[in-house]
C-alpha cells in the first residue's frame, strides 16, 4: 500500500460536525483509516500543499453528495517527500489499479516527470517554446494539446507548433476541448488560465481567461474521459486568495469531475456505428465511429486505436477539409 508516503490532513479543520448528512463528506474514504484499498472506481486526492488542500477540501466536502455511479474520493492526505520525483512510483501503482489520481498543488516542473509516452492536455494561458521543444525531443512518443492559450502571450513560432486550442476558439465553442481531453492520459490545469475577475484576486492573473462555469465543464469532460488517469491543479495561491473565491472554484471543478465520471464510455465495448470517408488524395478510407449511446465520435488511427474526435472532424473530412487532429493521427 502507499499510505506510508502520506500524512493525513487534520479533519477538524473541515469541521465535519457542521456538515449536512447529504454532503460529499460522508462518501469520502481516508487512506489512513485502516489502510483503505482502492480500485478503478476511486479518485485518489493527493496534496502537496497543506494550506491549499485544506482550503479546497473545506469547500468540496460541504457540497452535495455525488451520484452513486461517480468515482469515490479516497483522501490520501499530504505527500511527505521533498523530492517530487518520489511520487512517480506512487502514481504508477495508482494507474495499475485502474484508479485516477488528482494532484493538488504539485511543484512547478513536475509535469516533466509524467510525460513518458503519454497523451497530455494542458489547460494554460501561455506555453513556453523552449520547454515544448525539450519535451517533444526527449519524449518523442508523447502528444501534447494546449487548451485555452492566449494569442498575446504565445509567440507566433510556438503557435505554429501543432496542438494549440486558443482561448478565442474555446469561447466560441467550448466543446472543441472535449475530444482533446477525452483522448488524454493526463490533464493539467493551470489556475492562471482563469480570468482575474473569476478567480477573485489579481496577483499573477490576467483580465482575460476562463470563467468558473467553463472550467467546471472542462473538468466534467475530464471526468468522462475513460483513458485519463491523472489530473493536476497547478498555480493556486491560498495567500493571494483572500476572498476564497478561487478555492471554492477549484472545489467546484473537482465536484464536476466526479459527476462527469458517470459518463465514461469505452469505445471497445459500446455499440458503434461506422462511417467510411474516402479521400481522393489518400489511398485508404478514413474510418469514423459514432457511439449509439452517447453520440461521441472516434476515428481509427494508423495503429488501429480509436482516437477521440468530434462530429465537426467528420463533417470536415467529408469535404476533404481535414482538421489538425486527423492530419496528426491518421494522415501525417
Amino acid at each position: 500500500m502507499i499510505s506510508h508516503w502520506f500524512v493525513p490532513d487534520e479533519k477538524s479543520s473541515i469541521r465535519p460536525e457542521r456538515l449536512s448528512k447529504n454532503s460529499l463528506w460522508h462518501k469520502v474514504r481516508f487512506l489512513h483509516d485502516q489502510d483503505v484499498s482502492f480500485n478503478s472506481s476511486d479518485l485518489l486526492v493527493i496534496s502537496f500543499d497543506r494550506s491549499m488542500s485544506q482550503r479546497i477540501k473545506k469547500n468540496l466536502y460541504q457540497f452535495s453528495s455525488t451520484p452513486s455511479q461517480a468515482l469515490s474520493i479516497v483522501d490520501c492526505g499530504n505527500f511527505t517527500q521533498k523530492q517530487a520525483e518520489n511520487i512517480v512510483p506512487v502514481l504508477k501503482e495508482i494507474r495499475e489499479s485502474g484508479a485516477m489520481a488528482l494532484l493538488l498543488g504539485p511543484p512547478v516542473g513536475f509535469m516533466r516527470l509524467q510525460v513518458e509516452g503519454i497523451r497530455m492536455a494542458s489547460i494554460i494561458r501561455e506555453s513556453n517554446l523552449d520547454d515544448d521543444v525539450y519535451l517533444r525531443n526527449v519524449h518523442s512518443g508523447t502528444m501534447y494539446q494546449y487548451i485555452g492559450t492566449q494569442r498575446h502571450l504565445v509567440s507566433e513560432t510556438h503557435l505554429n507548433v501543432e496542438g494549440h486550442l486558443r482561448l478565442s476558439d474555446l469561447k466560441d465553442d467550448l466543446y472543441l476541448a472535449e475530444p482533446c481531453i477525452r483522448d488524454s492520459d493526463v490533464m493539467i490545469f493551470n489556475c492562471d488560465s482563469m480570468s482575474a475577475s473569476e478567480a477573485g484576486y489579481i496577483t499573477g492573473m490576467s483580465g482575460s481567461g476562463l470563467t468558473v462555469i467553463e472550467a467546471c465543464q472542462l473538468f466534467r469532460y475530464a471526468g468522462a474521459a475513460q483513458s485519463l488517469f491523472s489530473a493536476g491543479i497547478y498555480g493556486y495561491s491560498p495567500e493571494a486568495d483572500e476572498s476564497g473565491m478561487m478555492g471554492n472554484a477549484i472545489a467546484q471543478m473537482i465536484w464536476y469531475l466526479l459527476e462527469g465520471s458517470t459518463l465514461r464510455e469505452d469505445p471497445e465495448k459500446s455499440p458503434l456505428t461506422q462511417y467510411h470517408v474516402q479521400s481522393k488524395d489518400h489511398e485508404h478510407a478514413l474510418l469514423f465511429f459514432k457511439s449509439e449511446l452517447s453520440g461521441r465520435w472516434w476515428i481509427e488511427n494508423k495503429a488501429g486505436r480509436k482516437v477521440a474526435c468530434s462530429y465537426q472532424d467528420y463533417r470536415k473530412a467529408c469535404e476533404e477539409d481535414y482538421s489538425e487532429l486527423i492530419i496528426r493521427s491518421v494522415l501525417g
